[in-house]
């Protein structure tokens, strides 16, 4: 594994940790990942970029994964109404996180392997 890859990952994990903060205790609609944490959304978005260029496949789909789990919440808090459209984004959210903690545990497992 490359060392630019280790440290895309040392920069998220606190990231991560933000993200989890931020969808337990937010309430959907207001997670203002991108406005109220500026700093960390660009580090996200910047490595998300850079897994995806990556030439090893897990660790394009684990930068895919980031980059639709910020979209997703971006999304959610452009969602005007309280209705159907909010509840679809917020399931989208959950949707993304759930896809991405299933890309970490693949390359996890390419890790391993290799």
């Amino acid at each position: 594994m490359s060392d630019n890859i280790s440290a895309g990952f040392e920069r998220v994990v606190p990231i991560t940790a933000l993200l989890a903060e931020i969808i337990t205790y937010t309430r959907p609609g207001s997670y203002g990942f991108r406005t109220n944490h500026a700093e960390q959304y660009a580090t996200w978005t910047e490595t998300a970029a850079q897994f995806e260029a990556s030439g090893v496949h897990s660790i394009k789909t684990v930068g895919y994964h980031m980059r639709r789990l910020s979209d997703a919440l971006e999304k959610a808090d452009e969602a005007v109404d309280r209705g159907r459209n909010a509840m679809r984004q917020t399931l989208a959210v959950h949707d993304a996180l759930r896809k991405l903690l299933r890309a970490i545990d693949r390359y996890r497992e390419w890790v391993i392997r290799n």
